[in-house]
């Protein structure tokens, strides 16, 4: 990446549209981070990479963020969601089923 943006940065910058992930919190802002490339094909393009879904004992400890709400946050602003899945799993967890 040419420059990375932590994300209180990215969600102080109002310049973008990221503002409203304030609202998650300190933990949640921790976690993500933007990285910007100049490139004329990605000029009007944005891709966002969760982390990913919890599966087994981790989904029963959680995350210090509300993931279901953070991914809804970016589903209401995006024009195409592509999930991608572990082929060796073959389950969906229940916090994917949420998320889905």
């Amino acid at each position: 990446a040419e420059r990375q943006i932590p994300g209180n940065a990215l969600a102080a910058d109002a310049d973008k549209p990221f503002q409203g992930l304030n609202k998650f919190g300190v933990s949640f802002l921790n976690h993500i981070e933007c990285a910007e490339l100049q490139s004329p094909i990605l000029k009007k393009i944005t891709m966002i990479d969760t982390p990913g879904v919890l599966a087994g004992e981790k989904q029963r400890v959680g995350r210090a963020y509300d993931f279901p709400r953070v991914i809804e946050w970016f589903s209401q602003r995006c024009d195409r969601i592509l999930i991608l899945f572990d082929a060796h799993k073959l389950d969906v967890s229940d916090e994917m089923k949420r998320v889905i």
